[in-house]
């Protein structure tokens, strides 16, 4: 049991990660909304929060997962809480106050004897504060799972919390680290292109390093997810093991791609062929939730789940793979990418062309292409990580603490049928369909905000539940 932690729930955790979410997708049907009433292009502040509060959600909800089982110390446990719920939220709201309140330079101050004005930087450092906190809290989480004790902050034995739900399911703890260490790699990029570009709102030469700051977390982390999910879902040892070694070698190789890809020294097929072997992890968790490669003997929810997880898969495939062909196609050049260009001789962040082509302003790139890559790929990995925690502690919460076996079911089809709906609504647009994008509108936006509502309103009664019941 040392090499396994156990999954469960730790509902304020939970809580946090629908917030982030919840935040991260208001911010972007804002955005859209406020397009489609003004044709006002979105400010660079609401597609960075988008997109990051987002995906940490994901990453929040692993934590919750696992913090349970953690040999930590109580004040090391509400440390990772409160410092969840202030990183990823609070930092949205303080960057769009940078941006939309006079960015940087929003406090200014007179010296008395010299009669000159200084300008203090404050906002910009309290966002950067605010993400630190929210990967420090992280990081412990990581490290601790995969096995990992720092004296300071570790304890005797792992002490579930009031708000802790335990289930029987395992996972191993090698599964933790490898992703930890290219998310880390990620974000620490992230860190030097606010510091570097961002902050100064200079042009981030060479574009690329966008890509390096977020391909190498997000291939990461849907590597892990996926790993979890299949094990979650009773994986033969061998394919879990096979699923496992493929992560070890495409992670590792897909930073050296894209540093050389960045460098301007080889094309981008030197990131895009590690990108491949990650592929193969995807597919084969598509395979198996979907039976074509393995029999299983679930029972319970959990057929209901595979299915729900099996549709979630194809689409990931289906997906990743136009990643691959943009890549190789448009993305081909260090200083373009197809969500951003550096117009040559133009300030930052250079106009947008004649006609506005959303995410993908490149000249004849393909929107609808990029769109679906990012949007509904994304969201079906928010499903997942969903479809994860029903599958640990779904009959604990329906079953036994709400006493509404059924209710689960709702979000079983609901879950997977948001980024279905998103995907649908962009390929038909792109396709010029009259009204296409109607099946993200209307359906795609009102699943989503379903599920993220919903959830939100189950994790704080758990709390309430939980708070009078003791368990």
């Amino acid at each position: 049991m040392n090499n396994e932690v156990r999954l469960g729930l730790n509902v304020p955790l939970f809580v946090a990660s629908i917030v982030s979410i919840g935040t991260g997708t208001l911010v972007g049907m804002v955005a859209i909304w406020w397009y489609l009433a003004w044709g006002m292009p979105a400010p660079e502040w609401q597609k960075v929060s988008h997109a990051h509060a987002a995906w940490w959600s994901a990453i929040i909800l692993i934590a919750a997962m696992v913090l349970p089982s953690l040999k930590l110390k109580d004040w090391v446990k509400k440390f990772i809480v409160y410092g969840t719920f202030l990183g990823p939220v609070l930092w949205v709201g303080v960057l769009a106050a940078y941006y939309e309140l006079g960015g940087g330079l929003i406090w200014r101050f007179q010296a008395p004897l010299i009669g000159s004005y200084y300008e203090i930087p404050i906002m910009g450092a309290i966002a950067g504060l605010l993400e630190v906190i929210g990967f420090i809290a992280m990081s412990i989480v990581a490290l601790s799972a995969a096995g990992i004790n720092i004296p300071i902050l570790s304890s005797e034995e792992a002490k579930p919390g009031k708000y802790d739900l335990v289930s029987d399911v395992t996972v191993p703890r090698k599964i933790f680290l490898l992703p930890f260490i290219i998310i880390s790699i990620g974000v620490i990029v992230g860190f030097i292109l606010t510091s570097l570009y961002k902050v100064q709102k200079l042009p981030i030469r060479p574009a690329a390093l966008v890509q390096l700051h977020d391909h190498t977390a997000l291939i990461a982390l849907s590597a892990l997810i996926i790993l979890i999910l299949v094990r979650v879902l009773g994986a033969p040892e061998s394919l879990f093991e096979g699923m496992y070694k493929l992560m070890v070698v495409s992670l590792p190789l897909l930073v050296v791609g894209l540093v050389l890809f960045t460098m301007d020294v080889l094309p981008s097929i030197a990131w895009v062929l590690p990108a491949g072997i990650y592929y193969l992890i995807p597919v084969l968790g598509a395979l198996y939730t979907s039976g074509l490669i393995s029999k299983m003997n679930l029972k319970g929810y959990l057929p209901s789940i595979r299915v729900a997880a099996a549709l979630c898969l194809f689409g990931i495939v289906f997906l990743v793979a136009q990643g691959a062909y943009i890549a190789l196609v448009w993305d081909v050049d260090p200083e373009i990418t197809v969500t951003y260009r550096q117009p040559e001789g133009e300030p930052y962040p250079g106009p947008y062309p004649e006609e506005y082509l959303g995410t993908a302003p490149v000249k004849n790139s393909p929107r609808g292409l990029e769109n679906a890559h990012l949007s509904p790929g994304s969201w079906y990995h928010i499903a997942l990580t969903w479809l994860i925690m029903l599958a640990v502690v779904g009959e604990r919460i329906f079953k036994d603490l709400l006493k509404r076996p059924n209710l689960i079911y709702l979000f079983i089809v609901t879950i997977p049928a948001a980024p279905t709906f998103n995907m649908l609504g962009r390929y038909l647009a792109w396709a010029g369909i009259p009204n296409g994008i109607g099946a993200l509108f209307f359906a795609g936006h009102p699943l989503k905000g379903f599920n993220i509502i919903s959830l939100f309103i189950l994790g704080v009664y758990l709390i309430y539940k939980l708070s009078k019941s003791g368990k």
